[in-house]
C-alpha cells in the first residue's frame, strides 16, 4: 500500500537533519543501537549500510512529528484501537555503492511462539526509485505462511536475513516515492530494495506498529534464528551489564500500557521468555 502526503515538506527536512546527524554521531552505537546492518561492526571499518533502531530514544522530539501521529492513527484503522509502536528503524544506504536489502519477512526476525498483527511504515526523506533502492513488493505474499530464511552465506553475526523460500521474484512491484510519501506493509509480506547506484544517499524512516502478539508456543519453527549473535546484540549485553537496563527501562516506561491486559500479559511472556533464554545461555 502507498500513502501520498504522510509528512509535510517542512518536516521531511527536519526529520531528514535529525537523523543524518544521528547517524554522524554514532549516537547508540555503543548500546547496540547503531550499526551496519550489511557487515560486521569493525572499528575504523567504513559502514557499508548504517542503521539505527529507536531513534527517538536519542532524540524524543521525533515522538511529537506530524509523521509519528498521522502514522498511529493510519496504524489503529488498519490493526484497531489497541495498534501501538512498536519500534522505529532508520536506514542510511550510502550513494553508489550502498547494498541491497535481501528478499524477506518481517516476521523472519520474530519470535516463532507467537502470532502477530503487525504492520510498518516506510517513509522516503528524499525521492525514492529503483536506482537508489526503492522498496518492491510482491503482492498478497501476507496472505501465505513464513517462509524458510537464512543468514546470508550462513554467517550468523550478520543482521540480514534472506527468503530462500519458493516465491515469483519476477513478479515483483517497485515503488518509487516522493519525500514525505510512504509504503505501508504487513509483517508477512515479501519485499526487498536493491542496491544504492545513484550518486546521493537514500534515507529511511520507518515506524513499526502492532497490536498485542498471541503466545501459541510451538506454532512455527525458525531454524534460522537459532544461534544468531550479531556485533550489536553483544554490544547491547555489555552495556546491559553496566547499567544501560536501568536506562532502557526509564525510556520505555512512558510506552508502557498499564491499562490494557493485553499488553501486560505479552509484556510478561516476552520478559519470562528473555529470562530463560538468558539462563540458557549461561548454563556451562
Amino acid at each position: 500500500m502507498r500513502r501520498e502526503g504522510i509528512c509535510p515538506p517542512s518536516e521531511v527536512q527536519q526529520i531528514r537533519d535529525t537523523l543524518l546527524g544521528l547517524f554522524a554521531r554514532k549516537a547508540g552505537y555503543e548500546e547496540g543501537a547503531q550499526y551496519d546492518f550489511s557487515g560486521r561492526d569493525e572499528p575504523g571499518k567504513m559502514q557499508s549500510f548504517p542503521s539505527m533502531h529507536d531513534p527517538s530514544h536519542y532524540v524524543p522530539e521525533l515522538r511529537k512529528t506530524t509523521f509519528h501521529r498521522r502514522a498511529l492513527a493510519l496504524a489503529k484503522e488498519l490493526l484497531g484501537e489497541d495498534a501501538a509502536l512498536y519500534g522505529e528503524h532508520a536506514l542510511l544506504k550510502p550513494a553508489l555503492y550502498g547494498p541491497e536489502t535481501p528478499w524477506h519477512q518481517d516476521e523472519a526476525f520474530r519470535s516463532p511462539d507467537f502470532e502477530y498483527k503487525e504492520l510498518s511504515i516506510w517513509m522516503a526523506l528524499q525521492p525514492v526509485t529503483e536506482a537508489n533502492g526503492c522498496m518492491q513488493f510482491l503482492e498478497g505474499s501476507h496472505l501465505g505462511d513464513v517462509l524458510e530464511h537464512q543468514s546470508p552465506g550462513g554467517d550468523r553475526s550478520l543482521h540480514p536475513l534472506e527468503c530462500i523460500g519458493d516465491f515469483p521474484k519476477s513478479e515483483a512491484i517497485a515503488v518509487p516515492l516522493e519525500p514525505g510519501d510512504c509504503t505501508i506493509h504487513d509483517v508477512r509480506t515479501l519485499h526487498y530494495t536493491a542496491a544504492n547506484t545513484s550518486t546521493a544517499p537514500r534515507l529511511a524512516y520507518i515506524l513499526i506498529f502492532n497490536v498485542p502478539p498471541v503466545y501459541k508456543p510451538g506454532l512455527r519453527k525458525a531454524d534460522w534464528l537459532i544461534g544468531r549473535r550479531t556485533d550489536s546484540q553483544e554490544r547491547r549485553r555489555t552495556w546491559y551489564r553496566k547499567g544501560g537496563i536501568a536506562v532502557e527501562v526509564l525510556r520505555r516506561l512512558p510506552q508502557v500500557r498499564v491499562t490494557n491486559r493485553r499488553w501486560l500479559a505479552w509484556a510478561a511472556i516476552r520478559l519470562s521468555s528473555k529470562m530463560r533464554q538468558r539462563a540458557s545461555r549461561l548454563r556451562p
